[in-house]
């Protein structure tokens, strides 16, 4: 939209517009640097220099070279090496592959390029043959579509299904970098479509930042930070629930950290479907928290009764990995058949207060923390209220 309507805006804007490729790149870079995040590094420099590529090659007409040869190169090179990050896995800047994963598509694009430029004619004919096999009205080759599209689509479904931080970064690359080079005899269509990249890599790793700062790794819901920075606009009246897996160690000793964390994965996804308003958090080992806005000791009580009878009546079952096959294709066939070692029964002791006691925040979770003491000297598996 921007492209059409680039006409109206102002000509000061239109001239800076060329240049904040320039700047927003290099925060996305320094963000990811900083976060020690090799693989959005890595695409934040192949990026800036598939721009610099781009200004300073790609402002002439594609049929002369080296032009033809840098359009060419991009691509193909360009969907192929996203593709490649995808599939790589994430090893951060610390370790010499994470170094080597940032570093080396850039530079390798960088060295492709110039080799290029160095001889006009290496390439030329096959670049010619790609321009000429342009779809319809777009520059793209079937080939550069297809590896655009696959890029897409592996991206897609890895954002989708595997929730990767870094594949919502490729998607957006694998879209602009196709409607830039598809359309690059557009006025500024690089300008602005690097410039929507250079933001889009920036609040993507900007909130995987956030994500990791204030949400638990293992349970996937809300960290004792998470629950600080709610405690702020809960209001004047509120409800604090603190739960705590009855227990515990016993499970972790006889069953192993695995299952434990398995356990601790249960309780955290029951008590996220509280009803009742209700906010979720890990507050630290085996301990949870419940936030309730607006709500006091009495009504919330079911709420929290419902939850204790139901992880109390989940049933978890633990199987025999003797028993199991050893290949994972008749592992999965045989789902459900295989027979059961032995059940493990979760429950959970909850403390709660609210805000009528009085006191600052970290009160009331001492407060509800005793409270939960009582629940547990009581025989665990119930509710106590401050």
């Amino acid at each position: 939209m921007l492209c059409w309507q680039q006409h109206r805006l102002p000509p000061d804007l239109l001239s800076l517009l060329p240049q904040l490729p320039f700047v927003l790149l290099p925060v996305a870079l320094l963000i990811a640097l900083f976060s020690n995040h090799s693989k959005e590094l890595a695409t934040s420099l192949l990026m800036l220099c598939a721009y610099w590529l781009i200004r300073n090659y790609l402002q002439a007409p594609l049929q002369t070279v080296p032009a033809v040869q840098i359009f060419y190169l991009l691509s193909i090179v360009l969907p192929i090496i996203v593709l490649i990050l995808i599939w790589l896995p994430e090893h951060g800047l610390r370790h010499p592959q994470g170094v080597a994963i940032a570093l080396l598509p850039a530079l390798s694009l960088f060295m492709l390029g110039q080799l290029l430029v160095a001889n006009p004619s290496l390439m030329a004919e096959t670049s010619q043959t790609n321009i000429a096999d342009a779809i319809g009205r777009i520059h793209l080759s079937a080939l550069s579509a297809w590896l655009c599209s696959l890029a897409f689509a592996c991206a897609l479904f890895t954002a989708v299904w595997q929730q990767q931080m870094y594949a919502s970064s490729a998607v957006g690359c694998a879209i602009i970098l196709a409607i830039t080079l598809g359309w690059i005899d557009v006025a500024n269509i690089s300008a602005i479509m690097f410039t929507g990249l250079g933001l889009l890599l920036t609040i993507n790793i900007t909130s995987g930042l956030f994500h990791i700062g204030f949400y638990d790794e293992l349970t996937q819901i809300g960290n004792r930070r998470a629950l600080l920075a709610a405690a702020k606009t809960a209001g004047n009246q509120y409800s604090l629930a603190m739960i705590d897996a009855d227990h515990f160690k016993k499970i972790n000793d006889r069953f192993g950290h695995d299952l434990g964390d398995q356990a601790l994965r249960v309780i955290a996804s029951c008590i996220s479907k509280t009803g009742c308003g209700a906010k979720a958090f890990r507050y630290g080992g085996e301990e949870f928290c419940l936030l309730f806005k607006g709500k006091n000791q009495a009504e919330v009580a079911d709420c929290l009764e419902q939850l204790r009878q139901a992880i109390a009546n989940y049933d978890m079952v633990i199987r025999d990995k003797q028993a199991r096959p050893a290949q994972r294709a008749k592992g999965e066939k045989n789902r459900g058949a295989s027979r059961r070692h032995s059940n493990l029964r979760l429950t959970v002791s909850v403390g709660v207060v609210d805000s009528s006691a009085g006191g600052s925040f970290e009160q009331l979770i001492k407060l509800a923390d005793r409270a939960l003491y009582r629940a547990k000297a009581g025989g665990r598996n119930q509710l106590a209220f401050a």
